[in-house]
């Protein structure tokens, strides 16, 4: 093999696990770069990239990062240094994979480094806090992460070069039989979803599959939205179809389980100029986990336990007129073909007629700010049904049709704000 798989490692406090790994990996034919990430000490063992040349990658000097003794500032440009050295090295076609291991200052190294790396690249991260929260170290990209179980302490263990062993495997797996994710001879159109628009969701799939494209959805969970706005970057996505805008109302509350991962949402679609038509999928309340989760200040809200760990949180008028004022920004910036389609009855299963979240005034408020906010170059059209029934998705599939094709299409009824 010619390109590397590389192992990103504390060689200060890991250094026999990071030996491990590269002689295991090279043991079945993989060539492995063993990058060093130490923060304090010097390695134990013989990285292939020293710790010094990680720092310098992100304009730091090592050896004062050191003398100042500032823990978590020697963290931040590691980090920093080791995202851009990997980055560069697949940037040269060097390497083809990548895993990295280590407790919580270690995994946030590896997985900032991970972080750089395109969805579809193998990467695997063996950690000790793996049992925690990760969506700090995973974000919105593919990371395999997996517990270690034992600590990373004092050499290799029985259970620990079972661990490393497994993780090792994992990666050259990916390595020799993963893809990577790519564009198709079809057009394809990324599709956002949650439980409350699932109904929604699959007519449009299959009206959009009927008519030829391939179709993605992805799960308005905060790191599903980040992850379609990376593909679309990518230009692996040739349309959007934001159904469920779920994270924007997180975004612009600044609270929730599913703020975006990268901030902006609705943003890169709109500026990089594809075909895009929106809708205000779960656009009135807020998800936390279990109800002990919610905030004091919401304690009083109405709310909704979708499940036991999952608690729905219904936003006041105000906040939905500032929700508006955003959504109307984001859209006006386009210079492509963009629509937005609300449903006046209801924007989920919880908010249709006899639900908790039924909200006719709210919906009017908020399309009145639409009203005021929008700019005329933005096709907006308001219909007198939920989102979840047929009608909505074929016109939504229509509209967007219509911007990939350049041809009218469409027998739906609607009423058109202008």
């Amino acid at each position: 093999m010619d390109r590397a798989i590389a192992i990103i490692c504390t060689m200060d406090t890991k250094g026999a696990e990071g030996e491990f790994l590269r002689h295991h990996i090279r043991e079945r034919g993989h060539r492995a770069l063993l990058l060093d990430v130490s923060t304090l000490g010097e390695p134990r063992g013989t990285p292939d990239v020293q710790s010094a040349q990680i720092v310098s990658a992100a304009g730091g000097d090592l050896a004062a990062l050191r003398e100042a003794g500032v823990r978590g500032d020697i963290v931040a440009v590691m980090a920093e240094g080791a995202a851009k050295t990997v980055a560069q090295l697949f940037g040269r076609n060097e390497i083809s994979g990548v895993i990295g291991i280590g407790g919580n200052q270690g995994s946030a190294i590896a997985a900032t480094a991970m972080r750089a790396l395109p969805i579809g690249f193998p990467k695997v991260l063996l950690s000790t806090v793996a049992s925690g929260n990760i969506r700090p170290f995973v974000g919105h990209k593919d990371i395999a992460v997996m517990f270690s179980v034992s600590d990373f302490v004092g050499g290799v263990n029985p259970v620990t070069r079972s661990v490393l062993s497994n993780g090792a495997a994992a990666v050259m797996g990916m390595v020799e039989a993963g893809a990577m994710v790519a564009p198709t001879e079809k057009k394809t159109v990324a599709v956002t979803a949650l439980g409350n628009t699932e109904r929604a969701v699959h007519t449009a799939i299959a009206l959009l599959h009927e008519r030829g494209f391939e179709v993605v959805a992805f799960h308005a969970s905060g790191a599903g939205g980040s992850a379609m706005e990376e593909l679309v970057r990518r230009n692996v996505v040739d349309a959007v179809l934001d159904l469920t805008l779920h994270e924007l109302t997180e975004e612009v509350m600044g609270v929730g389980a599913y703020v975006p991962v990268t901030p902006g949402r609705l943003s890169v679609a709109v500026e990089r100029g594809i075909p895009v038509v929106a809708a205000t999928g779960g656009m009135e309340y807020i998800c936390f986990g279990p109800r002990s989760s919610i905030p004091d200040y919401l304690q009083d809200r109405v709310i909704y336990m979708h499940n036991p760990y999952n608690a729905n949180v219904k936003i006041n008028h105000e906040e939905l007129a500032r929700v508006a004022g955003v959504l109307s920004e984001r859209l006006n910036t386009s210079n492509s073909c963009t629509a937005l389609l609300v449903p006046r009855r209801a924007w989920s299963v919880y908010g249709d007629l006899g639900g908790p979240f039924h909200d006719p005034e709210g919906i009017d408020l908020f399309i009145q700010r639409l009203r005021e906010g929008l700019q005329p170059k933005v096709d907006f059209t308001v219909m007198e049904c939920g989102i979840n029934d047929n009608q909505f998705a074929a016109a939504c599939v229509d509209k967007l049709t219509q911007f990939l094709s350049g041809a009218p299409q469409g027998t739906y009824e609607m009423t058109k704000e202008e």
